[in-house]
């Protein structure tokens, strides 16, 4: 499981916009509610809520930013 909590830590340093973060989010979340979850260690366990929260404080960064709005001055 180490190599998938890695693997998903490299994801999000590589994530480039909103839509992967969200996809990310939704496979992170998906992961917390399986019985393999369950299965990890608390260590473990810590280490993928604390992705998720990278996660959602990376998706409140792009929040703001609409390229659209600044384009047609909204």
């Amino acid at each position: 499981m180490s190599l998938s909590i890695t693997e998903l830590k490299n994801r999000l340093k590589t994530a480039q916009d909103r839509f992967e973060l969200s996809r990310l989010r939704e496979e992170i979340s998906a992961l917390m509610e399986s019985p393999q979850f369950q299965q990890l260690s608390q260590s473990d366990k810590n280490r993928v809520e604390d992705l998720l929260v990278e996660v959602l404080a990376k998706e409140e960064q792009y929040k703001g930013c609409d390229p659209w709005r600044t384009i047609l001055g909204y």
